[in-house]
């Protein structure tokens, strides 16, 4: 497995890929292939391969002003979990994060990833329950 920076040429594959998940309160809207673009170019787009197949993906932005940066989505195919790719992600994304010199992490994790997050030493903020009207 591989895990290395997302390429312009896989955004297409990764909007789909975090489009199927329910896990991700989305709906298609919600994150436009323009929005992976921009992360893309400003964030971090970071994705799984195994055998040529996308299996994973994990994104955010940062600002390294503040020194902080925001994980938004971390989404590993059903097939594909409990293998450590999840972790692996996210821990390529926390070593992208320290080599820019920022100091803290912050994300929203929904029932499915709160072991993983937990596994990799994330402490809980403030509890949230969230809603969502589809207008």
């Amino acid at each position: 497995m591989e895990i290395r920076k997302a390429k312009n040429s896989e955004i297409k594959k990764i909007k789909e890929l975090v489009d199927e998940f329910e896990e991700m309160d989305l709906i298609k809207e919600t994150f436009p292939e323009i929005y992976y673009r921009r992360i893309l170019k400003k964030g971090i787009l970071l994705v799984a391969i195994e055998n040529i197949e996308l299996v994973g993906v994990c994104f955010g932005t940062y600002n390294t002003k503040e020194k902080w940066a925001d994980l938004f989505g971390l989404v590993v195919k059903e097939r594909f979990r409990k293998r450590g790719i999840g972790s692996s992600l996210a821990e390529e994304f926390e070593k992208t994060i320290k080599d820019k010199k920022l100091k803290t992490i912050d994300l929203y994790a929904d029932k499915t990833q709160l072991q993983l997050f937990k596994k990799l030493k994330y402490g809980q903020g403030r509890t949230y329950t969230a809603f969502r009207k589809k207008l």
